[in-house]
């Protein structure tokens, strides 16, 4: 069974959080929990999903072996966007 892919919306959401939480830089990183904060709660049971299919697409990067995320260039920019539009 193959995962369903998340609506735009629900991804914009999570680049924003990523975004506010890292400022314009595509260095820093931050827990998942961190992350889960800066999300509306009616759509935190989708983060994990949603990082998962941002970092497929190329957007978002996984730090090492732990559980912290950044921004990659392409994802700023899109994050950059989706805040925008908020």
């Amino acid at each position: 069974m193959t995962p369903r892919r998340l609506e735009e919306w629900i991804l914009d959401q999570i680049l924003c959080a990523l975004y506010k939480l890292t400022g314009e830089s595509t260095h820093a990183h931050y827990p998942l929990e961190a992350v889960l904060r800066k999300i509306p709660p009616a759509i935190r049971g989708d983060v994990r999903q949603g990082i998962k299919q941002l970092e497929r697409q190329g957007l978002v990067y996984r730090k090492g072996g732990t559980k912290s995320y950044g921004l990659t260039r392409e994802g700023l920019e899109r994050a950059r966007e989706a805040c925008l539009e908020e």
